[in-house]
């Protein structure tokens, strides 16, 4: 595994043995003592450049929302500053981008229903602890906007956390090959609910299936014109630029090279009829990303989304990655911590000097929604989460080593639910300067 700037695992392992880890599981936001910290509103600028300037305005409009919209679009900014910070030095491949939306239900390639994290475009190896800090925070921030207690929002960390660990002490005791091959079925999410709402979990779930099917789709965003099927012009979320297809054309044959023989032969039966631009998610918007219309026999559609893969927030604090494409870097990520990956799921270079990764543009994905949250979906929420991480960090093979370090008892839990508090708190002052930024002209809207 990378090594995280200044640290060593042999250093982490030491730490461990002297008992000395509680120092490293801060309970302290960067702020507290920290007056040198780099403004916040000058990393979104960083992160915004090699955007597509004509977009940023939409990015900034989506992260000003709500103090956790910001969250979700600023995790350069917690990058910096969980890098600030004394870390554990036990190195995993880590998603980078560890929020609670970012979890969520699929179809595998077998097509099984799993719960599993879903984005990756962060991906890096680092120490494990900042997914976690990552994912407490985002639950209290999560629950703020919906208007739950602080003591809910507490002890939603809390109950993440507390998962995280119980999983990770069965996952030191498992055999690797037992953790790759292990999965966390949607169906056990739905029967730890009441009747009512795992009912009403297996009807949206009838619905996801519905909406992810070729003729809803076809409804949604393609229709027919001049004789050929192509994507409706809807800007400025989804718009077409003939100046950009051939370049995607040529990034597109490029990724059929990295696919295996048997999915590259399967794409060569459907024809490529049209490219189109599309606005995605929050902390994404100004990247490129298009869509790729792709049409079988007996109009049998697939939709493949090619989006831009940049540098990992986390790779400036840490080892760089080993790969010269960072969208390699997000593909290997991903099918590391995934218990079963896309299997359209590749990488290529275009015409320019922008790298990309590709996959399906939906295939029966379901996200939080925390507008619907009650109390106790949120803690079951949290606690499914925190078993899905264990699970994503446990196949790095560092189980053991992480169970040895955050111990037994409540100690863990509750330092991660006290972070998770300071760091919201932390947050919401920096949503307030991004908002006067925006508000002054200094931030596009």
């Amino acid at each position: 595994m990378a090594r995280v700037k200044g640290k060593s695992k042999e250093q982490a392992a030491s730490k461990v043995a002297s008992g000395d880890a509680e120092a490293l599981l801060t309970t302290k936001s960067t702020n507290d003592g920290h007056p040198g910290r780099r403004d916040p509103v000058a990393i979104i600028e960083q992160t915004n450049e090699g955007r597509l300037q004509e977009l940023v305005p939409i990015r900034h409009s989506r992260m000003s929302i709500s103090p956790f919209t910001f969250y979700r679009g600023a995790a350069a900014v917690m990058a910096a500053d969980l890098a600030a910070q004394p870390n554990s030095g036990v190195v995993v491949q880590c998603c980078g981008d560890c929020h609670v939306l970012n979890f969520g239900a699929f179809a595998t390639p077998e097509r099984n229903i799993i719960i599993d994290l879903n984005d990756f475009d962060e991906t890096h190896p680092a120490p494990f602890e900042w997914d976690i800090k990552r994912l407490a925070a985002s639950l209290v921030l999560a629950g703020n906007s919906i208007g739950m207690s602080t003591k809910t929002c507490q002890k939603a960390a809390f109950e993440m956390a507390q998962s995280y660990q119980i999983e990770m002490a069965k996952y030191a005791k498992t055999r690797l090959l037992d953790v790759w091959y292990s999965k966390i079925d949607y169906e056990s999410f739905i029967e730890s609910a009441d009747h009512e709402l795992a009912a009403r979990r297996r009807k949206n779930l009838h619905k996801e299936i519905t909406k992810s099917s070729p003729e809803s789709l076809q409804k949604k965003l393609i229709e027919r014109h001049n004789g050929s099927w192509r994507f409706k012009e809807m800007p400025p979320l989804l718009y077409h630029a003939p100046e950009l297809s051939e370049k995607v054309y040529k990034a597109y044959e490029k990724y059929l090279e990295t696919l295996s023989p048997d999915r590259s032969g399967l794409l060569k039966h459907f024809e490529l009829t049209d490219i189109a631009m599309k606005v995605v998610g929050t902390g994404s918007v100004g990247t490129f990303c298009a869509v790729v219309l792709l049409v079988g026999a007996n109009d049998d559609f697939l939709i493949l989304q090619v989006k831009e893969a940049r540098q990992s927030v986390l790779e400036p604090y840490t080892a760089p990655s080993k790969f010269e494409n960072s969208g390699q870097r997000i593909v290997v990520g991903q099918r590391i911590m995934q218990s079963a990956s896309d299997m359209f799921l590749g990488w290529t270079g275009g015409a320019t000097k922008r790298q990309f990764y590709v996959r399906q543009l939906r295939d029966v994905k379901m996200s939080p929604n925390p507008a619907r949250w009650t109390k106790f979906t949120m803690l079951q929420l949290s606690n499914f989460a925190g078993k899905v991480l264990a699970k994503a960090h446990a196949k790095s093979g560092e189980a053991a080593v992480i169970a040895d370090y955050i111990g037994k008892g409540e100690r863990f839990a509750s330092s991660m639910s006290e972070y998770a508090l300071s760091y919201a708190a932390e947050t919401e002052a920096d949503y307030k300067l991004f908002t006067e930024a925006c508000r002054s002209g200094r931030l596009r809207l």
